[in-house]
């Protein structure tokens, strides 16, 4: 049955069939299908004629080829913006050698098509000028301006230049600006380069804010300028760098601090001259101390806080600032060189009246475990009370007039476990020193009363603190007087070059010799500074001569006699255990 005659029986029978369609469909849906048919067979002609500018519909099975994003530049941009492309793509961690500016560069490029910032149509445009002026002037903040060596953006034509060339151009001069802003803002290098005795800010621009800014400028030098410290301090420095070197020949020596001096310090009495008074300095070593000094204010919270208080440990001072003025000064004994004052900034938290002394590890072990081995009355001669709890020890100083702390204590906690504090009547004589560094690391106040009274009054000025109410808590009850939620931060720093009020340079002697170990960084150092949060923290509480101080691991009162080294825990600063 199935041969030629079947299948033309088949044949007809299915073409009888598509032609009973239509007039089995009802009459309304005729126009429905007409365009259904139209649809499955494309090749048959339309009953509408599509517009003359449409555009030709593409091939079934034709995939559709992205939008050149830099087609919408000027052709001389275009075959910049292309090599720029390129350069990143091959070259771009060579250039930008840090992970976060390179991703930085790449997102800023795109997002406006690879366009060049600094050329148009092959010519260096007046934002390049700008920066490349700028950056040229960049010793006026104690800069190296070799630091920023700016490309040859030439002004001659795309042709004579050549499109590889000023792509690369582009890119140098994009590093060398974010380079700078760096450099100006937080520094040249981290600063536990220099010490680990350090806990500062140290906070770098964003570099996609960097890029953005200097794009929407009207003044790029102006712009890069708002990246250099705020500080008064800082700005001071900056004016006095530029008359120092605009100085005569003839003027270039005056009296200043003599060079750093190693090991302790004799007591000098007021009467005897002060540190400035000392030796002499050349103008070149001035411009230097002005220049360390700079670089050290880069490291410092941009705002200080409306109320802040400043300790400048080389001038052994401590100054209690309000809305950009000095409210009240005094003297201070900071740590002796073998046992630093670190240099941190921290919120004042609360003061304590009547303070127990908690002694920290490092004493009960270097200082007290080894005394009590030898006479074992010694500890309570000096009014100290010793716990022992198992296999641990545990030495403490109970309130009173001999405390170590003195009647108040003034806490910012931070890992290094430094706070300021009184000083009984024995070691008041201190203060009549010059030079002032015999403490353990802590900060002694010369009048703590009033300096209570000052920080309350800026915390609670409704409460009407003095001096005399808080000397009439002394007692044997230890009290904390709470400074929060009012932020007044504490910033341990390390002028030994500061431009007083009226206008003249004052130069302090390096007594922990990070000056001169800046300076020698300096000329050598460079490295990408991290945002406070991608760093590591450093595990020590304190610090002896740079190096770190660590918590022993339960002290045994035998351990002086048996000791065999320490052992050492990741420390935890407790409440309570402050050094002196």
């Amino acid at each position: 049955m199935r041969g030629p005659l079947y299948n033309r029986i088949l044949a007809s029978t299915a073409l009888a069939l598509i032609l009973a369609i239509p007039s089995a469909v009802p009459a309304q849906d005729a126009g429905k299908r007409e365009g259904a048919l139209a649809v499955a067979a494309p090749s048959a002609p339309s009953p509408v004629a599509a517009p003359a500018d449409a555009p030709a519909a593409p091939a079934a099975g034709v995939e559709h080829a992205a939008p050149d994003p830099l087609a919408a530049l000027d052709p001389a941009d275009r075959v910049i913006a292309e090599k720029i492309r390129d350069l990143l793509a091959a070259k771009g961690d060579r250039i930008f050698p840090a992970r976060k500016e390179r991703q930085a560069v790449e997102a800023f490029y795109q997002s406006r098509n690879v366009a060049p910032l600094w050329l148009d149509k092959g010519i260096e445009n007046a934002r390049a000028r700008s920066a490349v002026a700028r950056l040229k002037i960049a010793d006026a903040d104690g800069l190296d301006p070799a630091d920023y060596r700016t490309p040859s953006l030439v002004t001659s034509s795309l042709a004579a230049s050549g499109a590889d060339a000023l792509a690369e151009a582009e890119l140098r001069l994009t590093q060398a600006v974010l380079t700078y802003a760096r450099h100006v803002q937080a520094g040249r290098f981290p600063y536990s380069r220099i010490s680990r005795n350090i806990e500062l800010v140290q906070a770098p621009p964003d570099p996609a804010e960097v890029l953005a800014k200097i794009a929407a400028a009207a003044d790029v030098g102006k712009a890069l300028n708002e990246f250099s410290p705020p500080q008064e301090p800082y700005r001071r420095l900056k004016a006095m760098l530029a008359q120092l070197r605009a100085m005569p020949a003839a003027a270039r020596r005056e009296p200043a601090e003599a060079p750093a001096l190693a090991g302790e310090r004799p007591r000098r009495r007021a009467s005897e001259g002060t540190p400035r008074e000392v030796g002499a300095l050349s103008r070149e070593r001035q411009i230097e101390t002005v220049i360390v000094n700079m670089e050290r204010w880069r490291w410092y919270p941009r705002d200080l806080g409306a109320a802040h208080v400043e300790v400048n440990q080389p001038d052994f001072t401590l100054k209690v600032m309000h809305d950009g003025k000095a409210v009240w000064t005094t003297r201070v004994v900071i740590g002796k060189p073998s046992m630093p004052t670190p240099l941190l900034s921290e919120t004042m938290k609360y003061i304590t009246i009547n303070p127990t002394w908690h002694v920290p590890p490092s004493i009960v072990h270097n200082e007290y475990l080894p005394a009590l081995a030898q006479d074992p009355t010694v500890l309570s001669r000096m009014g100290l009370r010793v716990h022992y709890n198992g296999g641990d020890v545990e030495i403490t100083m109970p309130p009173g007039d001999n405390n170590a702390l003195g009647r108040i204590r003034f806490n910012f906690p931070n890992r290094f476990l430094v706070y300021q504090h009184d000083t009984p009547d024995t070691d008041k004589h201190m203060f009549g020193d010059e030079v002032r560094a015999y403490s353990h690391g802590c900060m002694r106040v010369q009048d703590p009363a009033k300096y209570a009274e000052v920080l309350l009054n800026l915390a609670h000025p409704q409460e009407h603190w003095t001096a005399e109410r808080i000397k009439r808590m002394f007692g044997n009850s230890e009290q904390d007087l709470q400074i929060q939620p009012v932020p007044i931060w504490v910033h341990l720093t390390y002028q030994t070059a500061f431009v007083d009020d009226a206008g003249k340079l004052q130069l302090r002697r390096d007594i922990y010799g990070l000056d001169a170990r800046l300076l020698a960084a300096l000329r050598s150092e460079r490295g990408v500074v991290e945002p406070a949060g991608e760093r590591k923290r450093e595990p020590e509480v304190a610090s002896l001569s740079g190096a770190p101080r660590v918590r022993p691991l339960r002290h045994s009162f035998l351990q002086p006699m048996f000791y065999d080294g320490p052992r050492y825990v990741r420390p935890q600063p407790p409440r309570g255990i402050y050094y002196r």
